[in-house]
């Protein structure tokens, strides 16, 4: 009896159990799952989207397919992991986002990326978030031979940099949690993007088959990505090649100009007296002419600080070439043939 009262008790619990609402749920797991979206804003960046002076010459790209991310530790801030994320799509506002899946367990990190089709532009140090660094090459032993004599009176001169995007989310706590955790960032630029001209007298008289060039001194020459901090420390050159055009804008018919649209990591505050521009052309005689002009003042314009634009208010006079040149001026290959002579010779031909 005692027994049946028991059986009778325990079935009684376990309806009163299931009229509670009680369930049997199965443990799970928080996931490390995450996704990073990077968006690219480039809007108001003045000779690329904004300011544009001369929509004739071609502008940087300023689009990528692939970004790197590289996750520090916050407090010592050393690397800890690295991926790269390749799913690309255009929000509703038109930016670019690159997204893709990342693997972060419970803790505290800092993310940082960038965007790695760069082909000109290098990145080292990169052990930790506070030295790691963007720079680009210096020019070849042929660039330096092409500036003759004028090489030896500038410092390191470098190549111009690709334009670098830079997300900086520094502060991203990854709690426990079930399903994918979504972490945004926003990439801005780190280059600054300048347009520059001079008006030049006989452009005609540019030899076709070589490139004008500039090389402009008082520039920093790298960039710490994690504090975006340039290196105004090491005073260096940046090298660029120009190209002809025209400023519609010019009232005077004297409107052919040489320029060109240039990126690099910043102008050194603190450098005006080293500011100089030296521009040189190859004319079809074979000669090198060169122009040094003072860019201190260009920088102070409103049209630079505002815009980006230096605009050389100068007229540069090509002298005409000697065409066809002498014997001894301009070089060249020059082959002659001699008259012809006729020969009688036996060839024997064996089987």
């Amino acid at each position: 009896m005692r027994m049946w009262r028991n059986i009778l008790l325990c079935t009684t619990l376990m309806l009163l159990c299931l009229l509670a609402g009680c369930e049997r749920r199965p443990l799970v797991d928080p996931d490390s799952s995450a996704i990073f979206r990077v968006r690219l804003m480039t809007d108001s960046i003045p000779n690329v989207t904004c300011h544009i002076y001369n929509d004739k010459i071609e502008r940087p790209n300023i689009s990528t397919d692939v970004m790197r991310v590289l996750v520090y530790d916050p407090a010592s801030k050393e690397l800890l992991s690295q991926g790269f994320i390749r799913n690309k799509e255009r929000d509703t506002q038109g930016y670019e986002v690159i997204s893709g899946n990342m693997k972060l367990s419970h803790g505290d990190y800092q993310i940082l990326s960038y965007n790695f089709d760069i082909p000109n532009t290098f990145i080292d140090n990169e052990g930790s978030s506070q030295t790691i660094r963007a720079y680009t090459s210096e020019i070849s032993q042929y660039h330096y031979a092409c500036l003759e004599s004028r090489a030896d009176d500038f410092d390191h001169i470098y190549y111009e940099p690709d334009h670098l995007f830079v997300a900086r989310n520094m502060n991203v706590r990854i709690d426990p949690h079930l399903g994918v955790r979504v972490i945004e960032a926003d990439a801005r630029p780190i280059i600054d993007t300048y347009y520059i001209q001079i008006r030049v007298r006989g452009v005609e008289y540019i030899a076709t088959n070589t490139a004008a060039s500039a090389v402009l001194t008082g520039l920093a020459p790298s960039n710490l990505l994690g504090p975006n901090i340039r290196n105004e420390e090491d005073a260096s050159a940046l090298y660029f090649e120009l190209q002809k055009s025209v400023d519609e804008r010019q009232r005077s018919s004297e409107n052919e100009v040489l320029c060109a649209v240039f990126n690099t990591f910043g102008k050194i505050p603190d450098a005006p007296s080293n500011l100089t521009i030296t521009l040189q052309v190859v004319t079809r005689d074979g000669k090198i002419h060169q122009k040094e002009v003072d860019m201190s003042p260009i920088f102070a314009s409103d049209d630079a600080r505002e815009r980006h634009w230096l605009l050389i208010d100068e007229v540069w006079e090509l002298p005409k070439p000697i065409d066809p040149p002498t014997d001894n001026v301009g070089g060249g290959f020059k082959p002659e043939l001699d008259d012809w002579t006729h020969t009688d010779e036996y060839v024997p031909i064996k089987p």
